[in-house]
């Protein structure tokens, strides 16, 4: 009965963003909009500290891209970072505050570029214009070990990457962590990650000369410990 019930649930939070897919956008709140836009694998779960705080003025919505969670994975090349900024703006009506974390940054700043009077404020977690060498070799084993590995395997291997050392050291803490990401990270398919990267790859580098054009209020959370966006 509860996976009925949460299937359900699943089916009303559904919204089409093109002939024959539709995405999961639960919300919950009400005020101004706060559009949520997860990063490279992960789904708005990873959003799951700050929705109580930001529903108790505002109407959260989260956008779960598509392949991951209960969004339809239309079998394309590439999951492009502008295909994931318009499926955001198919997700609410009038204007929004983007937050956008690693690859929803992009599709944040995307959205911001092809639709700026959409768009009320700004906020980047851990963005980035051009990835990495290092980034890139973090998806390519990404993507390898979601293939081979399980998810509690892979979410030990990405945790040293997405958390600094003192969260790291707290046995406690670090278990915790561990079992959400595993959570997070089963989520999302193999086939996905792939897809997602070759949209990654696309977009890298193609914007940087045209982000000084955007004139909207913008926050950048940037982490100390951050080594695969550290700029």
């Amino acid at each position: 009965r509860e996976d009925v019930e949460a299937w359900a649930t699943r089916q009303e939070s559904r919204i089409e963003v093109a002939p024959g897919v539709a995405l999961e956008v639960p919300a919950t709140g009400h005020g101004d909009a706060v559009v949520l836009l997860p990063g490279f694998g992960t789904d708005i779960a990873a959003f799951a500290r700050q929705v109580p705080a930001l529903e108790a003025s505002y109407r959260v919505l989260g956008v779960n891209p598509r392949g991951v969670a209960g969004s339809d994975a239309p079998p394309d090349a590439s999951y492009g970072v502008a295909r994931m900024a318009e499926d955001a703006a198919c997700a609410f009506d009038g204007r929004a505050h983007l937050v956008g974390a690693s690859l929803g940054a992009a599709a944040a700043l995307e959205f911001a570029l092809a639709h700026p009077d959409r768009v009320r404020s700004l906020v980047l977690v851990t963005p980035f214009v051009a990835a990495s060498p290092r980034l890139i070799a973090v998806l390519d084993a990404w993507c390898r070990l979601a293939a081979e590995a399980s998810p509690e395997a892979l979410a030990g291997a990405l945790l040293p990457w997405f958390f600094g050392s003192a969260a790291l050291a707290d046995e406690r803490s670090r278990a915790r962590r561990l079992r959400g990401l595993a959570e997070i990270v089963a989520r999302v398919p193999a086939a996905t990650l792939l897809r997602q990267a070759a949209g990654l790859r696309a977009w890298s580098g193609t914007r940087g000369a045209e982000l000084g054009g955007i004139r909207l209020p913008a926050l950048v959370v940037a982490g100390a410990d951050d080594l695969l966006a550290p700029e």
